[in-house]
């Protein structure tokens, strides 16, 4: 999760529809991964100090649940490490809320070339918006800069 304010519902929202997809699975919470005000644009997974931790011992779980995927990666690039890290370790990786809103399950335990295609196709996107707001926010400071 990138930003914690005093009046955001996230953190909440993200862990319950964590732990409803979990369930609707079959799978265990065994523990979460929060990285609070740290930006999947600026940390690859590996780097993030909660996600990085769980990615380093593979042997403990089956299944990494996610809220959506831009919070797990921002980059092609990103995810392809991230895609390559599951088919090496046997890991499933879930999306509560894919697109549409419907939960994504991409597992890569199977060595599918097409779980690993639709996944860089949406961290494409995820990069796009990424980019996008970061051109939104460098344009708004400077038209506040302008304005002062």
């Amino acid at each position: 999760m990138s930003d914690l304010t005093d009046n955001t519902t996230s953190p909440g929202r993200q862990k319950e529809a964590g732990e409803t997809c979990a369930a609707s699975i079959g799978a265990r919470v065994i523990g979460y991964a929060t990285d609070l005000d740290m930006s999947a644009s600026k940390k690859t997974p590996f780097q993030r100090p909660e996600l990085g931790a769980w990615l380093g011992q593979p042997d403990e779980y089956d299944v990494i649940v996610f809220w959506r995927l831009d919070r797990a990666v921002r980059s092609m690039a990103d995810m392809s490490n991230l895609a390559q890290w599951a088919r090496e370790h046997s890991k499933r990786l879930v999306f509560a809320e894919g697109p549409g809103g419907g939960r994504l399950e991409l597992d890569l335990t199977l060595g599918s070339i097409m779980a690993e295609l639709i996944m860089l196709l949406l961290a494409f996107a995820a990069q796009m918006e990424s980019q996008a707001t970061a051109e939104r926010v460098t344009g708004s400071r400077a038209a506040l800069r302008r304005a002062v």
